[in-house]
C-alpha cells in the first residue's frame, strides 16, 4: 500500500484507528505517510490522544488515582519497572506458568 490516501478516507481511517487505540506506526503505515504527518492530521481533526492517554497505551493497564502515588514512588525511590510497580500494587495480575 505505497499510494497515499486522501481525503474522507483519511479522515476515516485515523478516526477510526484512535477509536480503536491501534499504534500510530499502524495507522500511518495503513495511510502510507510518516508518524509527524499522522499526528498532525489528527490533531487537525481533534482526536490525539492526552499524554495520560497515551501513557496508559504505552503501558497496556490503567493507574487509579489513589494508586497514582504509590506508583510513582515505586518507579523512582524502588526503582522498580512498570509492570512490576503494576504487579505490586494488584494492578497486573501475574499468569502461572503453564504446565507441560
Amino acid at each position: 500500500m505505497n499510494e497515499k490516501i486522501k481525503g474522507e478516507a483519511r479522515r476515516k481511517i485515523i478516526l477510526d484507528g484512535y477509536v480503536n487505540n491501534e499504534p500510530l506506526k499502524d495507522i500511518a503505515a495503513k495511510l502510507g505517510c510518516s508518524l509527524a504527518s499522522l499526528k498532525v492530521s489528527a490533531s487537525k481533526l481533534g482526536c490525539t490522544r492526552t499524554p495520560k492517554e497515551a501513557a496508559e497505551f504505552r503501558r497496556g493497564f490503567h493507574i487509579p488515582e489513589n494508586k497514582r502515588q504509590d506508583y510513582y514512588q515505586l518507579m523512582t525511590a524502588g526503582q522498580y519497572r512498570s509492570r512490576e510497580c503494576a504487579q505490586i500494587l494488584g494492578l497486573l495480575i501475574t499468569q502461572p506458568p503453564a504446565m507441560e
